[in-house]
């Protein structure tokens, strides 16, 4: 079987991984941690799974709105992490963003292809991943 192409969701993964060990040592003493654990190996999986998915401009931008959603979901938990691990929440706000931003440039090769009102439906999705990934990378350098 020969080896799957790889896409920008996998650094994706690696994201979710990251924000996974950041909360993982402090999750059972805290439900807002293990909350967001057990929400970050979700995204993992899902992001996994889109990845497998190859290059469809559909595949790609649901990849790029499950990394802002990481991005997201790291960077407004970031302080409720001991001073330790936050390095490694802000590493995965910053590696989804990155992501994000390399799906998006690949969704935007892709939606020719498509259909005028899928791609612009596409575009719209992708627009959305940008602004959500901005946000949560300006709300980490304040």
């Amino acid at each position: 079987m020969p080896a799957r192409k790889r896409t920008p969701a996998d650094a994706g993964v690696l994201a979710a991984g990251l924000l996974v060990d950041a909360c993982g040592p402090h999750a059972e003493n805290s439900l807002r941690l293990k909350v967001v654990r057990d929400l970050s190996l979700d995204l993992g999986r899902r992001l996994e799974a889109l990845a497998g998915e190859g290059f469809a401009a559909d595949s790609l931008v649901e990849a790029a709105l499950a990394c802002a959603d990481l991005a997201t979901l790291a960077a407004c938990n970031l302080p409720a992490l001991p001073e330790g691990d936050r390095s490694l929440a802000a590493a995965a706000v910053n590696l989804a963003a990155g992501t994000t931003r390399a799906l998006i440039s690949l969704v935007e090769s892709e939606t020719g292809t498509l259909d005028e009102t899928h791609a612009e439906n596409t575009l719209r999705d992708a627009r959305s991943a940008h602004w959500r990934v901005d946000l949560a990378v300006r709300q980490i350098s304040d």
